[in-house]
């Protein structure tokens, strides 16, 4: 790990640094529950972004703790710590990891704990951080994180109370908060009285892919199957527009959950038997997430809530307006112009073939999809957080300002 000259002094653990000596690498623990190589969801790829980020700057000392990892898995440039022996889910949840991610946390010691969606790990967290002096940045992943939301969960009662309170107490006691949307940030003051440190809108490297929506006119569906998700929603969807000529609708996800399989496995198959429009094509990669979407023309979004959906960014670099059932971040839909809030299943039903029909509008809508995805969530989000972990000079604040903080659509 390459060493930088710092412009000032500042302290760390064991070591006095002034401008003149090397500073040591800051140690970053990226605290969640599931690596990326176990299951990519939308936290997990941010998640894998920001390591990329670190390791290139070189200033960082970065582990990345979890309880689900692929044991396959080969990290580059980091270190993957396992929580505990097993990787399911634990039944009474995360907060029972209590004493194994304790001795992890001591083990590595890191200077700065970064913790990314909300459960039991947000509380444990937060209370070694204090009792050990490392600074705590919790970063918000979904609205559930902050809202007083019933969750659609077969959790038992005891997990969810326990889970909450530990979430309560991380927010309660985290040095740094940071929220993905204004509304975020209103529902943090609204429940728990703290105010968010920063806004950081999600990012995405460009896109390489090429464009090409010469082929048939196709609606993609990106999710993992879980209830909040409602993939059965775009299912009927598809039925309500087999009139539709040469419309292929497309599903890519894979229950969220280890074990959940067959809950989802006689629903699907008796859905796309009644819709031979629609093809479910399961899990796939990023890669061929972002391919498929480079040919689609619209992207259906049908979850009663999220935080900021990756797959909008993905499919608006991809120039693939979004037509969204109920989730509108911060009203960007409307604001930029970049797709359509339904609102309900019949609204959804019109919003589709609507843009489907207008291809002057759904023209102008990609082409404004694109310059905002390019503008709003680029790589350059990132020097957002890690601002947060280490000292600045003078001059990289004032470059960050300018790059980062300048004016524009949030």
């Amino acid at each position: 790990m390459n060493a930088v000259p710092t412009p000032r002094s500042v302290s760390h653990p064991g070591v006095v640094v002034t401008a003149d000596t090397p500073r040591p690498p800051v140690r970053v623990a990226i605290v969640t529950p599931v690596h990326w190589s176990a299951f990519m969801g939308g936290s997990q790829d941010q998640m894998r972004h920001l390591v990329d980020a670190m390791l290139a700057d070189g200033r960082y000392d970065v582990s990345y703790v979890a309880r689900r990892i692929d044991e396959s898995h080969v990290p580059k440039g980091y270190r993957i710590v396992p929580v505990g022996r097993r990787r399911d889910v634990p039944r009474l949840g995360y907060v029972t990891d209590v004493w194994p991610l304790w001795r992890v946390l001591s083990t590595l010691h890191p200077d700065v704990i970064y913790q990314r969606i909300g459960c039991g790990y947000t509380g444990i967290a937060a209370a070694w951080a204090r009792r050990n002096g490392a600074r705590m940045v919790w970063h918000v992943a979904s609205d559930a994180d902050v809202a007083a939301v019933e969750l659609r969960t077969r959790q038992n009662w005891l997990r969810r109370i326990a889970e909450r309170a530990a979430v309560g107490y991380g927010i309660r006691h985290a040095d740094t908060i940071v929220v993905q949307t204004r509304r975020q940030g209103e529902l943090l003051e609204q429940h728990h009285d703290r105010s968010a440190t920063l806004v950081v809108s999600n990012f995405h490297p460009p896109p390489t892919e090429t464009t090409d929506k010469s082929g048939p006119f196709t609606i993609a569906w990106v999710a993992n199957f879980k209830p909040l998700k409602r993939p059965e929603i775009f299912m009927r969807l598809a039925m309500r527009c087999a009139h539709l000529r040469d419309v292929r609708f497309v599903m890519v996800g894979a229950p969220a959950s280890p074990g959940a399989e067959g809950d989802w496995r006689d629903l699907l198959a008796r859905l796309q038997a009644a819709a031979p429009n629609l093809e479910v094509l399961g899990a796939r990669t990023q890669d061929e997430v972002n391919a498929l979407l480079a040919r689609s023309h619209l992207l259906v979004n049908t979850s009663d809530y999220e935080g900021f959906p990756n797959t909008f960014i993905q499919a608006w670099q991809r120039e693939v307006p979004v037509v969204s059932l109920n989730v509108d971040p911060d009203g960007v839909l409307a604001r930029a112009q970049v797709g359509i809030h339904a609102g309900t299943e019949d609204g959804l039903h019109n919003a589709v073939e609507r843009l489907y029909r207008d291809s002057a509008l759904r023209a102008r809508y990609a082409q404004n999809a694109r310059e905002h995805a390019l503008e709003a969530h680029g790589l350059r989000n990132i020097r957002q957080l890690t601002a947060l972990f280490v000292p600045l000079s003078d001059d990289e604040r004032s470059v960050l300002d300018r790059e980062v903080y300048a004016p524009r659509d949030p």
